[in-house]
């Protein structure tokens, strides 16, 4: 099948109208598969159902309503089932906002009325993809010759701008269960589903979904990628020297609108611990990998299967080979199911349960966080995303410049001044002037003395300031002279003080205060 690309619709352009009758097709073709439209609601899911119910739109008049019908029959043929069902979500919103449509006034001008008066009503400063929505649906059935859709109208949508939703707010800013797990979440995550995998078996009813969440966490991955992967796209290599396996999952792309699912791939290597819960889910759904029987059609074999009959086959609701899927709520809620079963465990164990919201999204944006601190390019975080370009996972590395800036504050306003010393850019009482510090480390008499050396600059000193700094040989004393004598003054004072006026002269001759004495000499000299 074809594929299409994007092409731009200009509003200025003149196509003249194509009369049509109502809609009474009873098949149209999409872009994978053929849909039955003989009746109000249409299943044009692939992967997963998704139905277009026409009666949420009943109040719309019958050849305005055909005429979207049309229009969505063109959809069907260039986008994904999910982009579709945007447009008919939008068109609901439009249906709900108009009071009545007139007998004695023609739709086409009512429609431009109403749209313009549902544009104004609903703009915003931070999302209007809605009306993007509304733009792209009239500008698409303009050129598509429906009459109802004037020329007129296109021409003023062009000069509108809207913007667009506020991507990665919750990597930027921190939200309570919706932002990427902390490390020591992650790191606690990990352990727990370690733990989860040792208790049970490959046959009880949580196992696939935590292997689905191994999957999120390890991969990064979107629950629809899960849901089309067959056992095709999983590889096992032993090494015949060693037996050692390595594991390799060819993983679907799902963001590109215009394609087909299954039609472009990414190879993930997977390890050795996910390698091996994915080959016993398939033991355990399908028996041996490499069996004969599995090996002659595997390529219909889903990877995630359903444990029961859903109906799809009966009402078409999805392309024949993904029938047997669990569905999407199987993968979206996994997480969350997993984390529910591991809790209810430590409870009766008598620990605290790990209390963790997750959600797929949750660990597909903390497996971008993190893969971008640990330094992956942007161009590779892309592809192992699956995005079409780099706009939308540079939030992730955005993340990393504001911190980074952050933390250069941070050191530039308490330690500027001591870089720039070290620097050369400062002299040494420079440095002390500026930053007229007003505590030593030392005993309760001492701590308001100051500046006498960059020993303990970093961290506090281990030994026993003042004391043991004037006989240290790592002593980095400052040439001010009169810090000095003021030390060596309270050192005096406070034998005075414990020992009173008829203190033995010995004690003020011990080796701490002959060294500062003998500084304060050294630094006399010095200055005269």
């Amino acid at each position: 099948m074809t594929q299409a690309t994007r092409a731009r619709l200009k509003p200025n352009a003149i196509i003249p109208s194509i009369e049509r009758p109502l809609f009474n097709k009873a098949f149209i073709m999409s872009r994978s598969r053929r849909i039955d439209t003989s009746g109000e609601v249409w299943q044009i899911g692939e992967s997963h159902p998704v139905a277009l119910n026409w009666t949420l739109l009943s109040r719309y008049p019958d050849e305005l309503l055909s005429q979207i019908k049309y229009a969505f029959e063109y959809f069907l043929s260039k986008l994904a089932p999910d982009s579709v069902m945007r447009f008919l979500k939008v068109l609901r919103q439009l249906c709900h906002f108009v009071d009545e449509w007139e007998d004695e006034q023609d739709i086409a001008s009512q429609l431009s009325d109403y749209i313009f008066d549902f544009v104004v009503s609903n703009r915003n400063n931070d999302d209007e993809s809605t009306l993007n929505l509304i733009r792209h649906w009239y500008l698409r059935s303009y050129h598509l010759g429906l009459s109802l859709f004037e020329r007129k109208t296109c021409q003023v949508f062009s000069k509108l701008y809207f913007k667009g939703n506020h991507k990665g707010m919750d990597v930027m800013v921190y939200m309570e269960g919706r932002s990427p797990l902390r490390s020591d979440e992650l790191t606690l995550l990990r352990k727990a589903l370690y733990e989860c995998r040792q208790r049970i078996t490959p046959y009880h009813p949580i196992f696939p979904k935590l292997v689905a969440t191994w999957m999120f966490v390890v991969l990064g991955v979107r629950p629809r990628q899960l849901l089309l992967l067959m056992t095709s796209d999983f590889s096992v290599n032993v090494d015949e020297e060693t037996g050692n396996k390595t594991y390799l999952l060819n993983v679907p792309s799902v963001k590109k609108r215009y394609t087909l699912p299954r039609t472009q791939f990414k190879s993930r290597v997977l390890p050795v611990f996910l390698g091996e819960l994915l080959e016993q889910l398939i033991s355990v759904n399908y028996g041996d990998l490499f069996s004969s029987q599995l090996m002659a059609s595997n390529e219909e074999q889903l990877l995630f299967i359903g444990r029961t009959d859903n109906g799809r086959r009966k009402r078409q609701a999805t392309f024949e080979r993904f029938e047997a899927s669990p569905g999407h709520t199987f993968f979206k809620d996994a997480p969350g199911d997993v984390i529910a079963f591991i809790d209810e465990s430590r409870v009766s164990q008598g620990l605290p349960a790990l209390d963790l919201k997750l959600t797929p999204r949750r660990l597909r944006k903390t497996f971008a966080t993190h893969a971008a601190l640990m330094g992956a390019p942007a161009i590779v975080l892309m592809e192992l995303l699956d995005h079409e370009d780099l706009q939308h996972i540079m939030v992730y590395y955005q993340l990393g410049v504001n911190f980074a800036l952050r933390v250069d504050a941070v050191y530039q306003k308490h330690f500027g001044d001591h870089l720039a010393f070290f620097e050369g850019k400062i002299t040494l009482k420079e440095l002390v002037k500026r930053n007229n510090i007003n505590t030593v480390f030392g005993p309760d008499s001492l701590k308001k003395l100051v500046g006498i050396g960059l020993c303990a600059k970093g961290s506090p000193c281990s030994l026993q300031p003042p004391y043991s700094c004037y006989g240290c040989n790592k002593f980095e004393a400052s040439n001010d002279i009169s810090v000095h004598q003021e030390v060596l003054m309270a050192m005096q004072n406070e034998v005075r003080d414990k020992f009173g006026d008829d203190a033995p002269p010995g004690f003020y001759t011990v080796p701490h205060i002959n060294a500062c004495n003998e500084l304060v000499r050294r630094l006399e000299v010095d200055h005269e």
